[in-house]
């Protein structure tokens, strides 16, 4: 038991001190023990500080002065120094083997720390020693709980409550090992019966209340708050339960008024002003978020921090000024502040500079290893360098640390959505929206997930919801049109192209669909080349259409006006690998192939980090064989963007079909182009071949799937996904698919392939 009764030794100090006066000499033994009494003058008299000052001299003059180190370890416990408390209670319990107190809080410290077999041998030592000790036995019924032994850490919870009937804490105790044993009826006896002997500790209060919401009896916890409101009238505890019974009956204005009650009671806290802060900054209540972080700035001793989340609120809010401002103030004072430097790196990604971004982050999880929002950082970073795996296993740390955090959940949709693991991406996004039913980003992704797994009717729906919502979002109509696709009613699958049409006169992709529908309702090419003329003059700087008008021309063989169509496309969209190789084949057809590379050449000559002039040549070469000099002109238009999507999406094919290919490089540079150009048929279907080179064939029919989506009609995408669904030993759908290519009118090289695989395929079938 630690001594508190010590008026005596005020006495006995003066008198110590006058004799050692006298002697003129110095004892270190009775130098110690007038350090030592001191101190424990100082405990008396709650000065924590001082006492700690005068054990840490006794100490110095006897490291082994047991006692000193034990009272000066539990003076480090509640002053809340935990590291340096272990180690003071650790050395005394070593010093003085029948310190049984010391060894039982050095062995909390174990458990504490997840180091269970070094806590159970400590309390196996104490036990020993002293087979009625209650404390050691509490804390083997915490052991044991946790090793999952509910009936030996019950057994050891009774043997203490038979010593000790009237402590509070150990029914408490006994209350969890019940509730775990699924006895409920006997663990709300146990916390009540906790609350009846002590009803002046608010712990025991926020237990029960805990239990019974766990149990969804919220109109019990309601009870004990109220109890809980009228015993600490100058507490804002029981307010914050009472926001938090709210939030989980989802009574948003309820919690509110309960926060607004908790400030009320302790307008001088600044931690609850923050907290309050947060709450309506999450629901969009964005001045009084602004004003009470101010509010705490100016009461808190230490507002730095505060600032700091001020500068992040202002942040988010898209103020970068002030966010800026507020940002640097804090750093000016303290370069290390690590919600000032979290701001920096989100600053660094807003600026396209996520390398020194993850600098900040890698730097800011070593100091605060659980903080998922360092990690949500640092997910984006690794995103923005292409560094996808990095990403997600970012993105599952900020959720380990923070299950809550939204943003994290539907940035892991994105990118599982992105690699094809629609059922993952599904339960991520589901996460998010639980989180926070206003993130539209999850929302989409939750739908796009339902689409992407063939679930027409859910999709249809769900689009359907959210364009009610958000009307004449681009983005939702298109999927919403997708889902109509799939439910074979082109009407209203048109109805919502139009719609898209009518919002972006420009946006190809929704054209293309009703270039299809128009010519499966039996319109000629005269007709869809009038359609795309008129289209054009609503907007004329849309590139997507001039790729379109060009196809049309080509497939209406007038190369000459395609050629023209292309350069203009080429001009508008110069990241579009498309006009560069349908120019380079046509040019090639016409045997113009020396004067546009001669061109191409000249061009580099007076601009030499023209990227399309390199993509040019990249086309040509390719096209009339010349294999290395296409991989050297890609290779350069990548020297000059590392991420330039139809450079690395064309280098990555050619290397995989290369006799020697290295499947390593032409897989990053697939990645680079996907993540770039995500919704281009010709990307997605080259990281897809690369897939299946390598072997992976299911990821290889993700990819091919998802480009079949783009484009139906292409028989060499359904080609690719026949043979990775072959790969995948899923051979009935592989012949499905196969005859779909076969039974296409379109000519491709692979096409007497494709007969001669569907014929050996039917055999091996049959046998």
């Amino acid at each position: 038991m630690r001594m508190r009764s010590l008026g005596y030794y005020t006495v006995a100090i003066v008198v110590i001190t006058l004799l050692a006066l006298l002697s003129g000499c110095k004892d270190p033994a009775k130098d110690k023990e007038i350090h030592f009494k001191k101190a424990m003058v100082y405990i008396e008299q709650a000065k924590d500080k001082e006492a700690i000052i005068e054990l840490r001299n006794a100490i110095q003059i006897d490291p082994k002065f047991a006692e000193a180190r034990y009272q000066l370890g539990l003076l480090y416990l509640e002053n809340g120094n935990p590291r340096q408390a272990f180690g003071e209670l650790q050395r005394a319990a070593t010093l003085d083997p029948d310190n049984l107190d010391a060894k039982v809080k050095t062995a909390e410290f174990y458990l504490l720390g997840r180091q269970k077999e070094e806590a159970r041998t400590s309390l196996e030592d104490v036990l020993a020693k002293d087979p009625n000790n209650k404390d050691g036995l509490a804390l083997l019924a915490n052991l044991e709980l946790i090793d999952g032994n509910a009936d030996l850490a019950l057994e050891s919870i009774d043997k203490a409550l038979a010593i000790a009937p009237d402590e509070d804490r150990l029914y408490s105790i006994k209350g969890r090992i019940l509730a775990v044993k699924k006895e409920y009826d006997g663990a709300e006896s146990a916390f009540t019966k906790a609350l009846e002997i002590n009803n002046q500790k608010q712990g025991n209060y926020v237990t029960l209340v805990s239990f019974y919401m766990s149990q969804q009896q919220f109109d019990k916890a309601q009870k004990v708050l109220g109890d809980m409101a009228a015993a600490f009238p100058e507490s804002p505890q029981p307010y914050l339960q009472m926001a938090s019974l709210s939030l989980r009956q989802n009574d948003i204005d309820g919690a509110e008024q309960k926060l607004l009650k908790a400030m009320e009671i302790a307008p001088d806290n600044a931690g609850l002003k923050v907290s309050v802060a947060d709450f309506f900054s999450k629901r969009g209540k964005k001045q009084e978020a602004e004003d009470l972080y101010k509010e705490a700035i100016e009461i808190s001793e230490t507002p730095e921090n505060i600032k700091a989340k001020l500068a992040d609120f202002y942040f988010e809010q898209r103020q970068f000024e002030q966010a800026k401002q507020i940002m640097e103030e804090v750093l000016s004072t303290n370069p290390k502040n690590g919600g000032a430097k979290l701001v920096q790196a989100k600053f660094y990604i807003n600026d396209g500079k996520p390398k020194e971004a993850l600098d900040i982050a890698s730097a800011l999880v070593s100091d605060y290893p659980k903080w998922g929002e360092v990690f949500f950082v640092k997910a984006i970073a690794h995103s923005n360098l292409k560094q996808t795996d990095l990403a997600k296993n970012a993105l599952l740390e900020a959720i380990e640390k923070n299950p809550g955090h939204a943003k994290a959940h539907s940035m892991l949709a994105l990118l599982l959505l992105q690699e094809g693991n629609f059922d993952e991406a599904k339960k991520e996004a589901a996460i998010a929206l639980k989180i926070d039913s206003k993130n539209f980003q999850a929302a989409m992704l939750l739908a796009k997930g339902v689409l992407f797994s063939k679930e027409f009717e859910n999709a249809e729906k769900m689009f359907s919801e959210l364009d009610a919502k958000v009307p004449n979002n681009p983005e939702i109509l298109g999927n919403l049109g997708l889902a109509y696709l799939g439910l074979k009613q082109p009407d209203k699958a048109k109805e919502a192209f139009e719609k898209i049409m009518a919002v972006q006169p420009g946006n190809a992709k929704a054209f293309t669909f009703l270039l299809k529908l128009s010519q499966e309702k039996g319109q000629d090419k005269d007709a869809l080349i009038a359609m795309t003329r008129k289209q054009i003059d609503k907007a004329p700087d849309s590139a997507g259409l001039q790729i379109l008008f060009a196809n049309l021309m080509l497939s209406s063989n007038q190369p000459e006006k395609a050629l023209e169509a292309y350069k203009t496309a080429q001009e508008l969209d110069p990241q579009n690998p498309r006009p560069y190789a349908m120019s380079a084949l046509i040019l090639t057809k016409q045997g113009k192939t020396e004067q546009a590379i001669a061109e191409y050449k000249d061009l580099l000559a007076k601009q030499p980090d023209t990227i399309g002039a390199y993509m040019g040549l990249g086309a040509i070469y390719e096209q009339t064989g010349k294999t290395e000099l296409a991989m050297e002109a890609y290779k350069n238009a990548l020297q000059r963007n590392p991420n330039f999507a139809p450079a690395a999406n064309n280098l990555a094919w050619m290397i995989a079909e290369s006799a020697d290919p290295d499947l390593g490089e032409a897989l990053r540079l697939a990645m680079i182009a996907k993540q770039e150009l995500p919704d281009n048929a010709h990307i997605i279907d080259t990281l897809g071949w690369v897939h299946y080179k390598r072997g992976s064939y299911s990821l290889a029919r993700n990819e091919f799937a998802q480009a079949v989506e783009v484009d139906k009609n292409n028989p060499i995408l359904r080609y690719h996904l026949a043979l990775a669904l072959f790969g995948e030993e899923k051979k009935d759908e592989a012949i499905e698919q196969m005859e779909q290519v076969v039974a296409s009118q379109q000519s491709f090289s692979e096409k007497e392939t494709a007969n001669v695989l569907l014929r050996e395929w039917k055999q091996e079938h049959l046998e």
